[in-house]
C-alpha cells in the first residue's frame, strides 16, 4: 500500500462519525438494492411456485386434437414436455344433490399428465392403470354422495346431447329450461367399472368451472387404446418459454377448438403477449432503480465531496510531497472502495436478512392466497445473480459519487489547496443582504444570510440534499399509492362475504325468513337481499359524454344524430339496505316514498378491460347534466310492442358514485346501475313481470363459521345449500395481494426515508463542524446564546423553504410521471400524494432543527481558542 493511500486509511479513522454515516449510507444503498432483486427474485420463484400448483406446469394447450397430432406435437424439437389428456365422457351421479351438477365427468391422463396439471392426493394413490380412478373431495362436499378409498364403480358412460344433435362438454352449463325442464340427455356409449384408489383436492377452474356439471373422475390412460375418434387434450412446454406464442400460432390448425395459454405461468415467467402489461412493469421498474440511485449518489456524493473539502490542504501537502494529480484522484477513488469494502457486503447482508424478516413475517399472508391447502411456501430465495447485481449496482453508485469529487481534487493546484483560496471566492456585492432581511430577522437573520452567500458551496450542498430528500419521498410515497390503487382497481374486492343464489321469480316468505334469520346469526355483521333484471334506454346525444358516443358512432352501432342504447343493470334491494344507502348519500327518504312516481338512485361509472387499449378503463356514459327521468326498455322482444317488451319511466332521484352494500360500484361497458327500493317493484313495473335473478349476500368476520350455520339455517327452511358462493376464500387472494404490496411499498418508503435522512443529516452537521471557527469568533465578539440560536433557526427555515420551493414542483411532475406509466395499463385519475407531501414539509425541518441542534451540542462544549485554531473555513 502506497503512502496517500496510507494518509487516506488514516484520515478515515480520523474522522469516524463522518466515515460511519457515509457507511451507514452505503449500507443503506446496498441494503435497498439487495431487498429489491432479492425481492424480486423471491417474489417470481413462489409466483411461478403458486401458479404450477394452481394451474399446472404447462405452457399452453391445444384442445380437441387428433392422435396424428399428438404424435406430431409430441416430436417438436422447440417442445420440452407434452402432456395428453382424453375427455371420455359422463356419467350420472346417483345421489347428487346439487341438481345443477348431476354428473361425474371423466378425465384419461398419461404418465407425463399427472405431474403437469395440478392434481393434489389428499388421501390414498394414483391410478396405475385404466380401471382405476381418483375422485375429487368436492364430490362429497358439494354434490354430498360419499366415496371411500375401495368402492367399485360401474359407471354408464356417454355424451351430453341436446335435442337438435349438439354435444355439450364442461364449460357448457346443465342445459334446463326457465321451468326445470331438462333439455340434454345421456347418451350411453359403454359401461365401464373402476376401483377408487384415492382422493384428491378440486381441480383448478380451468379444468373444471364453477357452472361445470360434471365432478371431475381421473384415471390413467393406456396410449395403446386411442383411436383417431377420441376427443384428446394436450398441454406442452416449450424449450424456450419466450418463443411459445410462436409456436402456439404455427400449432393454430391442430386443434379444432383452439388453443388456450397458462397466462399467469408465462406472465411471472417474464413472458407476455400483453404490450401495456410490459411497459408498465418496465416504466415503474426503472423509476423505482432511479429513485433508489438517485438517493443514494446524493448521500455517497455529499459525503465524499465534503470530505474532499475537508482534504483540501492535505492534498496540497501531498502535491508539494511529490504526488501527482492522479494520485490525489486515486486517493479519493480508495476512499471510496475502502468504504464499499465495508459497506457493500454489510448491505447486501441486512438487505438479504430485511426481506428475510419481511417474508417471514407476511409469508402466512403469501401461503393464504392458496385456498385449496395446497403445500407451497413462501420461501427467501437468493439467487447468485441478484446478489452479483445487487453488489455491482451498489459499487456503480460509489464510483459515480465519487468521480466528480475526485476531478475536482485533483485539479486544484499545490499552493491554492494549502491557502485554501479555492473554497471562498466572493465580492462585497455577492455577500450584500437586502435591508428587508436586516428588518425583519435583526442582525442574527443578515449574519444568516450572509454566511449563505460567502459558503455558496455548502449552501448549495444542504439545499440540494434536502431537495432530493423531499423528491425522493414525495416520488415513493406517489409510486407506492399508485401501484396499491392501480392493484385494487383492476382486481374486483367486493363488499360482501358470502353469497347465496336465490330463485327470485317471487320471493318466497321462506326466502325472507330464511334471510332474516341468517342477517341475526351472530358471525353475521350485515347482509342485503338483492333482485336485478336487465332493461335498456335510449338516450339523446345531447345527455351523454361527446367521446362516448363517437366511440358508438366510429363502431357503427348508431350513425350520427341517432339516439344511442345504454343497457341498464335495475337492482332492487331490501328496504333496510336501501334506507341505509339513502342515509349514507345525505338523500332525503321522501324523495323515494311516492308511489305514483317511483324513483331510483343511478350509479353511472364502468370499470372494464379495453381489448383494443389494452388496459383498464373507467369511464362514465352521461355528461353534468344528469337525466331527471329515463324511460326503461323491459322484457323480451323488440321496444315497439311486439313480444312482451314495454316501457316504463322511472325518475332519477339522485347521482352516486357508489351503491349500496351487496353491489359492485361500477358496470360494464355501455352499462349503468339504477338502484331502487323492492317496495318500488310494484308502480313501476304495473303492466309486466320483469325476468329478475337474485341473491342475498352478507359480510362476516368469521365466513367458514358464517357458511355452516348458513346451511343450517337455509336447510330448515326446506331450501337448497349447494348455493353458497364463499366469496371470501375466492377474493382472499385480492385482498392479500394489496395487503402485500401495503407492506413493501411502507417498507420502501421507511428505508427511501432513512438514506434521506442519514443524507441530511451528514451535509448538515459536517457543515457546521466546519464552521467552528466562525461560530467561535462571533462568539468572541459577543454573541449570545440567544442571539446564536435565533441565526442558526433562520437559517435552518430557509434551507427547508428553499429545498421546498424546488423539492415540491419537481415532485409533482414526477409524479405525474408514475401516473403515466399506471395509466397506461389502467384508467386512472391523476391525484397528489397529499398525505406524503404534508409529511415530508414536516419531516424537512424536523429534519433539519435535529440536525442542526446535534451539531450545535457537539460543538458548544468545544474550548473557543482550540476552535479558532481550527484552519478548516
Amino acid at each position: 500500500m502506497n503512502i496517500v493511500n496510507k494518509v487516506t486509511l488514516k484520515w478515515l479513522i480520523m474522522n469516524k462519525t463522518r466515515t460511519i454515516v457515509t457507511i451507514i449510507g452505503v449500507i443503506l444503498s446496498a441494503a435497498m438494492i439487495t431487498a429489491v432483486t432479492t425481492l424480486i427474485s423471491s417474489a417470481q420463484n413462489y409466483a411461478i411456485k403458486f401458479t404450477i400448483a394452481e394451474e399446472g406446469d404447462w405452457h399452453a394447450v391445444a384442445y380437441d386434437v387428433s392422435s396424428k397430432g399428438i404424435e406430431a406435437i409430441s416430436k417438436r424439437d422447440d417442445i420440452k414436455d407434452a402432456a395428453v389428456v382424453k375427455n371420455s365422457g359422463y356419467a350420472l351421479l346417483k345421489g347428487s344433490i346439487n341438481e345443477y351438477k348431476p354428473y361425474l365427468y371423466i378425465m384419461e391422463l398419461d404418465d407425463k399428465a399427472f405431474k403437469t396439471l395440478p392434481v393434489h392426493l389428499t388421501e390414498g394413490r394414483l391410478p396405475e392403470n385404466e380401471k382405476e380412478i381418483l375422485i375429487s373431495d368436492h364430490i362429497s362436499g358439494n354434490g354430498g354422495v360419499q366415496y371411500k378409498i375401495g368402492d367399485t364403480l360401474t359407471l354408464d358412460v356417454g355424451d351430453r346431447v341436446m335435442g337438435d344433435g349438439i354435444v355439450l362438454g364442461q364449460k357448457n352449463t346443465y342445459a334446463v329450461s326457465e321451468d326445470g325442464e331438462v333439455l340434454e340427455k345421456l347418451v350411453v356409449k359403454e359401461t365401464r367399472t373402476f376401483t377408487v384408489v384415492g382422493v384428491c383436492k378440486r381441480l383448478s377452474y380451468r379444468l373444471e368451472n364453477y357452472f361445470a356439471p360434471g365432478y371431475t373422475i381421473l384415471t390413467k390412460l393406456n396410449p395403446q387404446e386411442l383411436t383417431d375418434d377420441d376427443d384428446l387434450d394436450i398441454y406442452f412446454k416449450a424449450k424456450n418459454p419466450r418463443k411459445i406464442y410462436d409456436i402456439a400460432d404455427s400449432l393454430q390448425d391442430i386443434g379444432e377448438n383452439g388453443l388456450d395459454y397458462n397466462s399467469e405461468l408465462l406472465r411471472f415467467m417474464g413472458v407476455s403477449n400483453i404490450d401495456n402489461f410490459n411497459t408498465v412493469l418496465l416504466r415503474l421498474g426503472a423509476i423505482l432503480i432511479v429513485l433508489i440511485m438517485v438517493g443514494s449518489i446524493a448521500l455517497i456524493y455529499n459525503s465524499f465531496s465534503i470530505s474532499v473539502s475537508e482534504r483540501k490542504k492535505q492534498f496540497g501537502l501531498l502535491s508539494c510531497a511529490g504526488a501527482t494529480s492522479r494520485q490525489i484522484k486515486h486517493s479519493v477513488f480508495f476512499e471510496a472502495l475502502a468504504i464499499a469494502v465495508i459497506g457493500i457486503p454489510l448491505g447486501v447482508m441486512s438487505g438479504i436478512l430485511g426481506i428475510g424478516v419481511t417474508l417471514y413475517f407476511v409469508g402466512d399472508l403469501f401461503a393464504s392466497m392458496i385456498t385449496t391447502n395446497i403445500p407451497v411456501s413462501l420461501r427467501l430465495s437468493v439467487s447468485p445473480l441478484s446478489i452479483v447485481v445487487a453488489a455491482l449496482v451498489a459499487l456503480i453508485t460509489i464510483l459515480i459519487s465519487a468521480y466528480i469529487p475526485a476531478r475536482r481534487a485533483a485539479r486544484v493546484s499545490a499552493m491554492d489547496a494549502i491557502r485554501q483560496t479555492t473554497e471562498i471566492k466572493l465580492t462585497g456585492k455577492q455577500v450584500k443582504t437586502s435591508r428587508l432581511t436586516r428588518k425583519i430577522f435583526k442582525i442574527e437573520g443578515d449574519l444568516g444570510m450572509k454566511n449563505m452567500k460567502r459558503n455558496r458551496r455548502r449552501y448549495r450542498s444542504t439545499v440540494i440534499s434536502l431537495f432530493i430528500s423531499v423528491v425522493l419521498f414525495v416520488s415513493v410515497s406517489a409510486f407506492s399509492m399508485y401501484l396499491r390503487d392501480s392493484v385494487m382497481n383492476v382486481y374486483e374486492n367486493q363488499k360482501y362475504d358470502l353469497l347465496y343464489s336465490i330463485d327470485s321469480k317471487s320471493l318466497k316468505d321462506s326466502t325472507i325468513s330464511a334471510f332474516n334469520d341468517i342477517l341475526s346469526l351472530d358471525s353475521v355483521k350485515e347482509g342485503a337481499l338483492v333482485r336485478y333484471t336487465y332493461c335498456d334506454v335510449k338516450v339523446q346525444k345531447e345527455q351523454v359524454q361527446g367521446a362516448w358516443y363517437e366511440e358508438k358512432v366510429s363502431q357503427g352501432h348508431i350513425s350520427e344524430g341517432q339516439d344511442a342504447l345504454v343497457h341498464v343493470d335495475l337492482y332492487s334491494v331490501d328496504h333496510d339496505t336501501f334506507t341505509d344507502y339513502v342515509r349514507e348519500l345525505g338523500l332525503e327518504e321522501s324523495l323515494f316514498e311516492n308511489p305514483a312516481s317511483p324513483a331510483g338512485i343511478l350509479v353511472d361509472k364502468q370499470h372494464f378491460f379495453d381489448q383494443n387499449m389494452q388496459k383498464y378503463r373507467n369511464t362514465s356514459i352521461f355528461d353534468e347534466h344528469k337525466p331527471e327521468t329515463l324511460s326503461l326498455s323491459v322484457g323480451y322482444g323488440d321496444s315497439d310492442g311486439k313480444g312482451n317488451r314495454r316501457r316504463t319511466d322511472i325518475a332519477i332521484a339522485a347521482v352516486a358514485d357508489k351503491a349500496p352494500f351487496g353491489i359492485q360500484d361500477y358496470a360494464y361497458k355501455d352499462t349503468v346501475l339504477i338502484i331502487i327500493d323492492t317496495g318500488a317493484e310494484k308502480s313501476l313495473f304495473a303492466d309486466i313481470e320483469p325476468e329478475w335473478n337474485g341473491y342475498m349476500c352478507f359480510s362476516s368476520d368469521k365466513p367458514f363459521k358464517a357458511e355452516e350455520d348458513m346451511k343450517k339455517i337455509l336447510s330448515d327452511a326446506g331450501l337448497s345449500s349447494t348455493d353458497i358462493y364463499n366469496v371470501a376464500e375466492m377474493l382472499q387472494d385480492n385482498r392479500n395481494l394489496i395487503t402485500i404490496l401495503s407492506v413493501f411499498s411502507y417498507g420502501f418508503i421507511i428505508l427511501i426515508s432513512l438514506i434521506t435522512i442519514a443524507n441530511v443529516f451528514n451535509t448538515i452537521s459536517t457543515n457546521v463542524n466546519l464552521r467552528r471557527r466562525e461560530f467561535a469568533m462571533l462568539k468572541s465578539v459577543g454573541m449570545t446564546d440567544r442571539s446564536f440560536r435565533r441565526m442558526m433557526n433562520f437559517e435552518c427555515i430557509f434551507y427547508g423553504l428553499k429545498a421546498l420551493i424546488y423539492g415540491l414542483p419537481v415532485s409533482i411532475f414526477l409524479t405525474y410521471l408514475i401516473y403515466q406509466s399506471v395509466n397506461e395499463g389502467v384508467d386512472m385519475a391523476f391525484y397528489l400524494p397529499t398525505q406524503g407531501i404534508l409529511i415530508s414539509i414536516a419531516c424537512v425541518f424536523l429534519v433539519v432543527f435535529s440536525s442542526m441542534i446535534y451539531s450545535m451540542r457537539k460543538i458548544g462544549r468545544e474550548n473557543i481558542l482550540d476552535a479558532l485554531k481550527n484552519e478548516n473555513l
